[in-house]
């Protein structure tokens, strides 16, 4: 594949970003580097980026896509109201079902969902109910 500049770049504000960020929120980061730069060209690059496996795609519940720029194996923590992201440690190992049935594991995500403690904090609602232990 030929070299991009502005595919470089974006892979760098990808890459830089803690926050999970949107297409349209990446799109202006990159414009305050690449001021002519295209949305569609943005969104064409976090695709390539993304099938290079350079870059990871999550979706929350409202169906808005994010990217992180991490792809060491980690996983995830989706608040259900605001759809706040927080990076979760690495899962170590792999269940005992999997390796008893001889699955060739090539790569894996796991996300929990729930309420982040700023949620929490703002509802009254949430009692023993709903919480998984």
């Amino acid at each position: 594949m030929r070299y991009s500049s502005q595919r470089d770049t974006v892979l760098k504000i990808v890459k830089a970003a803690h926050d999970h960020p949107t297409a349209d929120i990446i799109y202006s980061r990159v414009r305050a580097e690449l001021p002519k730069i295209s949305l569609g060209t943005v969104y064409r690059n976090l695709s390539l980026l993304s099938d290079m496996g350079l870059i990871t795609t999550l979706e929350t519940l409202d169906k808005s896509i994010h990217y992180d720029g991490n792809t060491d194996s980690h996983s995830h923590f989706i608040c259900e109201r605001c759809s706040r992201i927080i990076d979760l440690g690495v899962e170590r190992g792999l269940p005992e079902d999997i390796l008893q049935l001889g699955l060739l594991v090539r790569h894996k995500k796991i996300i929990y969902y729930g309420l982040c403690p700023d949620c929490q904090q703002n509802t009254a609602e949430l009692g023993d109910a709903g919480v998984l232990q």
